[in-house]
C-alpha cells in the first residue's frame, strides 16, 4: 500500500514507555511506578479530578454531540484567558491545534520555523500537510538569537513556533524578546504557552495588539487532564474564523468541555496545586544540583532539564537504571544542544527521596 509522500518523510513521534506497560514489565503494580516523563501533574489528586469529571457528567447527555460553538464555556475561557468569546478556539488537546494552524495556512513547500531545541509536533505537523521546516538554534543558554532569527524569516515562511516556557528546556523567554520578534515578524508568530500557569508570564492578551499572533494554552498541565485531551487557541476573530472552518466538526468531547468548565468553577483550589509545584519545582532543583556528576537547569515550567556531566556515562543508561528501579523519565540527548540531557516532571515529596537515591546510584555516587 502507497502512503503519501510527506507521511513517509516524517519520523513519527514516540513518546516512552506508558506507566501500565511499565508495571507489567517488572511485575510491580501501575502505582508503584513514577511517571516523570510526560510532564503530567502529579500533585492533583486523582480521586478530586475525578470527582469534577463525575459534576461534568452531571451536565451532558453523552448520547448526543458536543456543541462545537459551546457558548458556555467558551464565554468562561474568556474570562479566564482575558480575551472576547470569538477570540477561543477549542481544540482536542493543544496538538490538534497545531496540526489545525497547519491545515490551515501551510501550503506545499511552504516552510515554519522552529526554535530548537522544542516541541517536535511542530515540524511533524507541517510536514504531515507538505510543508517544510527550518530550525534555528537557540542560544547555549537557551534564549533566542533575535538577529539569527529575524534573518531567517523570508517570504517563504509561513509560521513561527515560540514555545515559552520551552519544553524541553523549561526556561521562558524574555517578554520584550518575544514581543520584539511578534512585532517584526512577517508572518504568523504562535506563541505556545501550554506550561504557562508555571512561570512568570502570560502574554496571551497581546493578541488585541498584533494581528499574526496566536496564543496556545492547554489544560494538560496546569489543570491536570491530560488524559481527556482539550486545548485552547487564541487569536483574532479573522484568525479564529478561518481556524474554526479548518478543524474538524464535533472535535472537542461533551465530556473534556464541561470538565474544562467545571475545573475552571474550582480554580482557588488549582491555583493552590500550582503554587505548590512552583515550591516543589525550586526544591527539586536544588536536590538535583548538589548530586554530582549532575548540572540540573533552572525551569519556569512542570519539569528540570539536567544534563549529565560525568565522564562516560550516558544519557541512556542512566534513564534505563531508572526504568529498572521502576522510574520513567525522558531522554532528550537526540535535540540540539542537549546532548546527555534528562527531562524530568516535578514530583510531589514523597517521590523525590527515591528519585535522587536512583539518580545517585545510577550515577555511581
Amino acid at each position: 500500500m502507497k502512503a503519501k509522500k510527506d507521511l513517509m518523510k516524517v519520523e513519527p513521534y514516540r513518546g516512552e514507555l506508558s506507566r501500565r506497560e511499565l508495571a507489567r514489565r517488572l511485575g510491580l503494580k501501575e502505582e508503584e511506578i513514577l511517571p516523570l516523563h510526560a510532564n503530567e501533574n502529579l500533585f492533583i489528586e486523582k480521586e478530586w479530578v475525578k470527582e469534577r469529571i463525575k459534576e461534568a457528567l452531571e451536565k451532558i447527555d453523552p448520547r448526543m454531540y458536543p456543541d462545537p460553538q459551546n457558548v458556555e464555556v467558551r464565554r468562561a475561557l474568556a474570562q479566564y484567558y482575558g480575551v472576547d468569546e470569538e477570540e477561543v478556539v477549542m481544540g482536542s488537546g493543544a496538538d490538534e491545534l497545531i496540526d489545525g494552524i497547519s491545515r490551515c495556512f501551510i501550503e506545499s513547500g511552504e516552510q515554519i520555523v522552529t526554535l530548537d531545541p522544542t516541541f517536535q509536533v511542530y515540524g511533524i505537523s507541517a510536514m504531515l500537510h507538505g510543508g517544510r521546516c527550518k530550525s534555528v538554534l537557540l542560544k547555549e543558554d537557551f534564549s533566542i538569537d533575535v538577529a539569527r532569527l529575524l534573518s531567517e524569516l523570508d517570504e517563504t515562511v509561513k509560521v513561527l513556533y515560540i514555545c515559552s516556557p520551552n519544553n524541553p528546556t523549561g526556561n521562558q523567554h524574555e517578554k520584550g524578546v518575544v514581543e520584539e520578534v511578534i512585532g517584526k515578524a512577517n508572518c504568523i508568530v504562535v506563541l505556545d504557552e501550554a506550561y504557562v500557569e508555571f512561570a512568570d508570564y502570560s502574554l496571551s492578551k497581546l493578541i488585541h495588539e498584533y494581528d499574526n499572533l496566536i496564543v496556545l494554552r492547554t489544560f494538560s498541565k496546569g489543570f491536570g487532564i491530560a488524559g481527556l485531551r482539550f486545548g485552547v487557541a487564541l487569536s483574532n476573530q479573522e484568525i479564529a474564523d478561518i481556524m474554526r472552518r479548518g478543524l474538524q466538526p464535533y472535535n472537542v468531547s461533551n465530556i473534556a468541555q464541561y470538565t474544562a468548565l467545571t475545573l475552571l468553577e474550582h480554580w482557588s483550589y488549582l491555583a493552590e496545586k500550582i503554587n505548590e509545584i512552583k515550591r516543589q519545582r525550586e526544591a527539586l532543583l536544588k536536590e538535583l544540583s548538589e548530586i554530582e556528576g549532575l548540572k540540573a537547569y533552572p525551569s519556569k515550567a512542570n519539569f528540570i532539564l539536567v544534563r549529565i556531566v560525568k565522564r562516560g556515562v550516558r544519557a541512556e543508561d542512566v534513564q534505563k537504571k531508572l526504568m529498572m528501579k521502576g522510574i520513567l523519565v525522558r531522554d532528550r540527548s537526540g535535540l540540539p544542544l542537549l546532548d546527555n540531557c534528562l527531562r524530568i516532571t516535578v514530583c510531589p515529596n514523597h517521590m523525590t527521596e527515591r528519585l535522587t537515591s536512583a539518580l545517585k546510584e545510577a550515577l555511581g555516587d
